[in-house]
């Protein structure tokens, strides 16, 4: 048996979706005239070099400057940091994301910047915290550093590291207060949950797309096919996306061979370096002779992003699910990262994806089938009960159930 193969076809159209839509989802051409700008662009420098009011100023320091510049332009203008630059250490962090593997203390949490304490709601299985921190915990320093005034960012900053890092970390258990110190160490996060509800209905929960996780899946939904289970419930609410070539394995799951799975609209890499490509359409076409045949309600929301809506496009044009909850993000563009010569790593938008009817979904959003909004507030508060107590809470989650019980 045959599945996650996948059938790319090329062609060489120059559009490749609706006719009104714009070649660019948001403004990047200059809208005045700027002559010699190369020549005003090193005359700049050096005036700022001369003339600034420290010597603190580099001209390394206005290269990345102009870099990271670059990279915000062509970027949507709510979302600037599509366009980023890291250096090496920082995107190991990101590579580690994506492959579903952490390098922290490994703890759930709720921060509170006003009194400076970290509040343990859970130990993050096979991470080094466990066996040594539990829930209810208050963490008040970090290393002996007051957390208070701090952003979540800089806490979490603070709590991970590079393996082997010692992290001390100051503890209030009921009335003792004592350190610990915990090394740090690589571990998988956990990001699918799978549960059978009433009336032999499935409720599959992917938290985050990473390397391999379409194996994962494929072998819960087995176990589900094992147990009779022919209706399912696909959770994706607040997943903002992942690796992309595994969305498209996880929508072909469901949908037979030669249906269309995403429409990519890129350049061909261009023949003579520093020219531009021409403009081609690539077809993602799933070569699946067995797709799994259940009733499928897909749950999304606001924060349902990227590789996650390429899923729900995909689903709702071949009517293969209907979807439930509130309109996803709306980021319907695919960026690459490229390797620099100082090994510093940089990504930008390269394509335009279009659902298989070749509709963008950007800035839109991917829209419910039946509407079921929830704030986030409370689905967050929701999530963390058992899959049988959310039945009861999770409006979302109970509209789905209704809608195949």
């Amino acid at each position: 048996m045959s599945r996650c193969l996948f059938l790319i076809l090329l062609t060489a159209a120059v559009a490749c979706a609706e006719d009104s839509e714009p070649r660019s989802f948001f403004p990047v051409a200059l809208d005045q005239e700027f002559p010699n700008a190369e020549n005003s662009f090193h005359e700049v420098m050096v005036l700022i070099l001369e003339n600034y009011y420290t010597t603190e100023i580099t001209e390394e320091a206005l290269f990345h400057a102009a870099i990271t510049g670059m990279l915000r332009h062509v970027s949507p203008p709510g979302n600037k940091s599509l366009g980023k630059l890291w250096k090496p250490a920082d995107y190991d962090k990101v590579r580690n994301n994506l492959k579903g593997v952490q390098v922290s203390v490994g703890v759930k949490s709720t921060f509170s910047p006003r009194d400076g304490s970290l509040s343990v709601t859970g130990v993050l299985p096979g991470s080094p915290a466990v066996g040594v921190l539990l829930p209810y915990d208050r963490i008040l320093r970090v290393n002996g550093e007051s957390l208070k005034g701090k952003l979540v960012s800089e806490v979490d900053s603070m709590m991970s590291g590079e393996i082997g890092t010692e992290v001390k970390l100051t503890i209030v258990r009921d009335v003792q207060v004592f350190d610990v110190v915990i090394k740090l160490k690589a571990f998988k996060t956990v990001n699918l949950s799978v549960a059978v509800l009433p009336n032999e209905i499935g409720f599959v929960e992917i938290h985050k797309i990473t390397a391999g996780i379409t194996d994962e899946v494929r072998v819960e939904l087995d176990a589900l096919q094992a147990k009779n289970v022919k209706k399912l419930i696909l959770d994706l609410r607040d997943n903002t996306g992942g690796v992309f070539m595994e969305s498209l394995r996880l929508a072909e799951l469901f949908l037979a061979n030669k249906s269309v799975l995403l429409r990519l609209q890129q350049r061909q890499a261009p023949t003579v370096l520093g020219e531009a490509g021409e403009e081609e359409e690539k077809r993602y076409v799933s070569s699946n002779e067995t797709p799994y045949e259940f009733e499928i309600v897909l749950l999304v929301n606001k924060n349902t992003a990227s590789s996650c809506e390429i899923i729900a496009a995909a689903l709702r044009d071949h009517k293969a699910a209907t979807i439930v909850g509130a309109g996803t993000y709306g980021k319907s563009v695919i960026e690459k990262t490229y390797t620099l010569d100082n090994n510093y790593r940089c990504k930008f938008i390269i394509g335009a994806m279009y659902t298989p009817r070749g509709v963008s979904w950007q800035s839109k959003g991917v829209l419910p089938d039946f509407s079921a909004p929830q704030d986030g507030s409370t689905y967050k508060a929701v999530a963390k009960l058992t899959p049988d107590q959310r039945l009861s809470k999770d409006v979302p989650l109970i509209t789905a159930y209704k809608l195949l019980k």
